[in-house]
């Protein structure tokens, strides 16, 4: 199930909306999906192009997600 998850984001848009993460609340591209640690991430880029790897496990409502571009700085 993840697989399908993750294919279907790429090209999206992610923000992490929990406490615990690197850059938590701000918005990156989610440019493919990568193995990490025997699991799914998203390799993502942010505006300033710094790159970071992101879990897919159990993302309910730990991140939101947006197809269209968005203002990078909120």
């Amino acid at each position: 199930m993840t697989a399908t998850i993750t294919r279907e984001r790429v090209g999206h848009f992610v923000r992490r909306n929990n406490q615990h993460g690197y850059r938590t609340g701000q918005w990156a591209q989610i440019l493919m999906t990568v193995p990490s640690r025997d699991r799914d991430c998203w390799l993502v880029a942010y505006q300033d192009g710094e790159t970071d790897v992101i879990p897919i496990a159990n993302h309910t409502n730990q991140y939101e997600f947006r197809t269209k571009p968005v203002d990078w700085r909120r």
